[in-house]
């Protein structure tokens, strides 16, 4: 099938190529709003603009049911509708423009990557988490603030209310708990293997089950999407949606202090980490119901206890350590001693 039958099966007609000055516009500011948003990514300003100067973008029209922005991967392009004022703020080009700088190929044009994305004969991994960062990107680009909502029967709150919603929550967790730097450079610089080096010593097991989770979510959304397009009410896919979230933000809550607690060695380190466990009750995700009981309750006696014996490990460590010291100051106190009556 050729590429205006591929797009126009997916609901995208387009009319004309944007020309180079209208290109120009969209790559300076774009490139402006992400290094002046992600501090991190400034060093890589040039490559940035560059890749978007040579960015393929065409107007079109677009079914109702899809974006007003599209990049489409396998011919490398964004499509935007011919409603959209390119020299006006748009959270969807961003989106679309983060994406498109995602992409890493082989020397033959093959997919290899896009993002936190990796592409394989058969199918996709990580699609799910990949969104949640570049909506996450998005919405701090066009400076939303974080709003409380209530979506599925849980009340959360998140940067992303619109879009996304439930992925970009998770994500703002993991950010609350790993950083933001190491996350943002692996999803664009895609030499970058610092975050998912982070990730899997940190979540070690538990870390390929969060990643099929964030697919799962973004699988059971479509799906949501596509059956109230038909006029359906699916209680169910609801239902299911917020297990799978539910379910993803307690693996991450109690794996991350699982394996945290265990490694600290001082009083300093205990504090700091049982604020943060604290506060990061801001970030979760809590059933709307407050009859049923939650997980990050249900957990904050058992992280406690956790909290309590690395506490009395560490004091008597000292104190095994103090005694040792006193002891050898005692013997190097008594040899000289005896030096000094025999000599």
């Amino acid at each position: 099938m050729n590429i205006p039958k591929k797009l126009s099966k997916i609901g995208i007609e387009p009319k004309k190529e944007l020309d180079p000055k209208e290109i120009n516009h969209i790559a300076h500011i774009a490139t402006d709003q992400i290094t002046n948003t992600f501090l991190e990514l400034q060093d890589q300003y040039n490559e940035i603009l560059a890749k978007i100067l040579n960015c393929k973008m065409y107007y079109s029209t677009t079914a109702p049911n899809i974006s007003k922005v599209n990049y489409i991967y396998w011919n490398n392009c964004i499509y935007i509708d011919e409603s959209i004022n390119i020299y006006e703020t748009n959270e969807q080009l961003y989106h679309e423009i983060i994406h498109y700088l995602q992409v890493l190929k082989k020397s033959n044009g093959k997919i290899i990557k896009m993002g936190l994305c990796e592409f394989d004969d058969f199918k996709l991994n990580g699609l799910g988490i990949n969104e949640a960062i570049v909506q996450y990107m998005t919405s701090k680009i066009i400076s939303r603030e974080k709003s409380n909502i209530k979506i599925y029967g849980i009340q959360l709150k998140t940067i992303s209310p619109y879009s996304y919603p439930l992925l970009t929550n998770l994500i703002e967790q993991i950010i609350y708990l790993l950083g933001e730097d190491a996350i943002i450079k692996s999803a664009v610089n895609l030499n970058d293997d610092e975050f998912e080096n982070l990730f899997y010593n940190t979540f070690e097991e538990k870390t390929n089950y969060i990643i099929k989770n964030f697919d799962k979510l973004l699988e059971q959304k479509n799906k949501l999407f596509e059956e109230k397009q038909k006029g359906n009410i699916e209680i169910g896919l609801e239902k299911r949606i917020s297990d799978i979230y539910l379910d993803t933000q307690n693996t991450i809550l109690s794996k991350y202090y699982d394996k945290i607690v265990q490694n600290l060695t001082t009083q300093k380190e205990i504090d700091f980490y049982l604020d943060k466990y604290i506060k990061n009750r801001e970030y979760i995700g809590i059933k709307e119901n407050r009859e049923e009981t939650n997980f990050y309750d249900e957990y904050q006696p058992i992280v406690q206890s956790k909290f309590d014996k690395q506490l009395m490990k560490i004091n008597k460590e000292k104190q095994k350590n103090a005694l040792v010291k006193y002891n050898n100051r005692l013997i190097e106190f008594f040899k000289k001693t005896i030096s000094y009556l025999f000599n």
